[in-house]
């Protein structure tokens, strides 16, 4: 509980609710497609340039245009990443008085959540408290303390004690002696608005929509003066999830892919059709796609001071299931859609990305419209080489499917393509730290990383081309970026050659460490599971003993006679149990209960292992079979 005395301090990280997708809006520029339909076989000397092949002319509007005007080019200059707001956990996920650790650009961070109120019969309030994850004593982690009863941090090396909510050391208990005797006003603990050496460093936290935002450049209290002035802009919304009847089942889990190669990944709707052909979302990553002729995509970005957002329309219709199933031949049993054949304007499928971290996807019948379903994600920069994967499945529901079964679907729909990703991710690290290694040390870019590595063909990839020019141009600013790319390259090449060997797919797609140990409610199913698997085993081995090994019970009566009253009533009550035990015993009784033992074993084991490394390459060669059906081998 955190005392009343600090309530003022607490409410520097509770902070007023902004509009959906909070966003400073400035230059806004609209992109048109100008695509030709490609030949049905490309050769490299049929494009001489990605450029070429997909056309980033620009228009200026602020809906989607099919014709193309002349517009200024947009500049990334502005773009500056300590200005924004980063996600890093759930705040459902966030144990209560207990020091957790995030991560934020290779630099950890300790999270803690408390409650404060509840006296007098009020409420109780979650608050949150981040600090730079170091005991300014002798600086170890401070994420391996504890909340004391007051709702301080105190580390557990030495027992300092912090104020999460200013950094503010509270009290060092190896001084408490000397200090005691000496005035009040000296003591350790002292508000005091300049930093000591013995505080530690908070930083600013705010929640939204569930989600745990820091920002990394601002303290508390900085940060909420910055937001009263208009200085800084509060972490974006998602619209869907503020309005009356929508609900959401957040996922979340942690992979060693490069962050922006993770953000890439998720903003590119031409892999879904094959990568994740057997999860039955072909149609769905095909509303998103263009076919370069009747469906082009639309892009249209905003500028802002610092920031920037981009957005692409594409009519949601079937392109690359049409044309397999009316040119390929496969699908000779497939039903047109209603808005195809009844000649219904169709949906628009949009792709949102709010630089650097929030990404959503929907149809909309038009750009500013409700969609019943979104798709977000936040993408946690936690380092060189790895990423935090948050996610939320947004619709206007009736009822909320249970988390862990989200989970074990999710799963086994990332394991399809976080694999393939470490070839992408190697190669765009590797690139990235030869441009770093040809540049001056106070050379901010760009860094033509993606430009010299990719092969852009499709004329759906107009948005990942736009994506990919945006982090050439400001990775080299990004925090701690330079120094990580050069230090994974120097781990992981020998003479600018790569010979750290392929990871394995268990390290790689390891469930329990990446997903199960962060996240509270899968734990608990796999806790439950392992409960009813060992119970449903002990029911079954003590049926089939019992089977064995039962006897008549029936006691002689001479025996009974002779033995007075604790042998009659040891005979009742053995007579009793034999009688109860011979029941359960029975044939049909047996078979029945160790039936339901065995299926219990079963379906617990089962479950559990949703939440374990599973997509071995049995598993994927398995799962690739399913492309030929979703495009038929030529």
């Amino acid at each position: 509980m955190v005392s009343s005395s600090r309530a003022a301090a607490m409410a520097a990280l509770t902070l007023p609710r902004s509009g959906a997708f909070a966003f400073c809006p400035g230059r806004r520029v609209t992109r048109a497609a100008k695509i030709r339909p490609p030949p049905p076989r490309l050769a490299s000397s049929d494009v001489d340039s990605a450029d070429a092949a997909i056309n980033l002319s620009a228009t200026a509007g602020s809906t989607p245009s099919t014709t193309p005007t002349t517009a200024k080019q947009a500049s990334f200059d502005d773009f500056d990443y300590s200005s924004h707001w980063y996600p890093v956990s759930w705040a459902r996920d966030v144990p209560l008085n207990e020091p957790t650790r995030v991560t934020l650009f290779d630099v950890d961070y300790v999270l803690a959540k408390t409650v404060q109120g509840g006296g007098k019969g009020g409420d109780e309030e979650e608050v949150f408290y981040a600090m730079l994850d170091r005991c300014p004593h002798k600086k170890v982690a401070l994420s391996e303390g504890r909340i004391t009863d007051g709702g301080y941090l105190q580390c557990s090396y030495h027992g300092w004690t912090f104020d999460g909510s200013s950094g503010q050391c509270v009290e060092i208990p190896q001084t408490v002696i000397a200090k005691h005797s000496k005035s009040e006003d000296n003591k350790t603990g002292q508000s005091s608005a300049t930093k000591r050496r013995e505080d530690a460093t908070a930083v600013a936290v705010r929640v939204v929509q569930g989600m745990v935002w820091l920002h990394p450049s601002h303290t508390p209290l900085e940060a909420l003066a910055a937001l009263e002035r208009g200085e800084l802009l509060p972490p974006p919304r998602i619209p869907e999830i503020d309005l009356p009847g929508y609900r959401m089942t957040p996922a979340v889990r942690d992979f060693p892919i490069d962050w922006t190669v993770l953000s890439e990944n998720i903003m590119d709707p031409d892999h879904g059709y094959f990568a994740h052909s057997s999860s039955g979302a072909a149609k769905g990553f095909d509303w998103y796609s263009a076919d370069g002729i009747d469906n082009p995509v639309q892009v249209e970005e905003d500028f802002g001071e610092g920031t920037w957002k981009i957005t692409s329309y594409v009519n949601a219709v079937e392109k690359l299931i049409k044309y397999n199933r009316d040119v390929r031949s496969v699908d000779e049993g497939h039903e047109p859609r209603k808005e195809e054949t009844e000649g219904e304007t169709p949906k628009l499928a949009t792709t949102t990305f709010i630089a650097p971290s929030t990404i959503a996807l929907c149809r909309r019948t038009n750009s500013t419209s409700p969609s019943p379903f979104v798709t977000a994600f936040w993408v946690c920069p936690t380092g060189t080489g790895k990423s935090r994967f948050m996610s939320a499945a947004v619709g206007k529901t009736p009822f909320s499917i249970p988390r862990w079964i989200v989970h074990m679907n999710l799963n086994n729909f990332l394991d399809q393509d976080t694999f393939l990703l470490c070839g992408q991710h190697r190669a765009v690290l590797t690139r990235e730290a030869e441009g770093y290694l040809q540049m001056k040390d106070d050379d901010e870019g760009p860094n033509h990383v993606r430009k010299s590595t990719y092969m852009y063909r499709s004329p759906s990839e107009r948005l990942p081309v736009r994506i990919g020019q945006f982090f050439d141009a400001t990775l080299a600013r990004a925090p701690n970026r330079r120094a990580g790319v050069l230090a994974w390259f120097d781990k992981n090449s020998n003479d600018h050659k790569l010979f750290q060997p392929w990871p394995s797919r268990e390290e790689v797609l390891d469930r329990y460490s990446q997903h199960t140990s962060i996240c509270p409610d899968s734990m608990a199913v796999v806790r439950k599971c392992e409960k009813v698997a060992k119970a449903s085993q002990l029911v079954g081995l003590a049926l089939v003993f019992a089977k064995m090994v039962m006897r008549s019970a029936a006691v002689p009566s001479s025996t009974v006679a002779a033995g007075g009253f604790l042998s009659r009533f040891t005979a009742v009550v053995g007579g009793t149990f034999n009688r109860i035990a011979a029941t359960l015993l029975r044939d049909r009784a047996f078979y029945s209960i160790l039936a339901v033992a065995f299926v219990s074993h079963s379906v617990a084991t089962r479950i559990r292992r949703e939440f374990f490394f599973k997509f071995d390459d049995e598993l994927h060669r398995k799962d690739i079979k399913y492309i030929a059906k979703n495009w038929k081998d030529m």
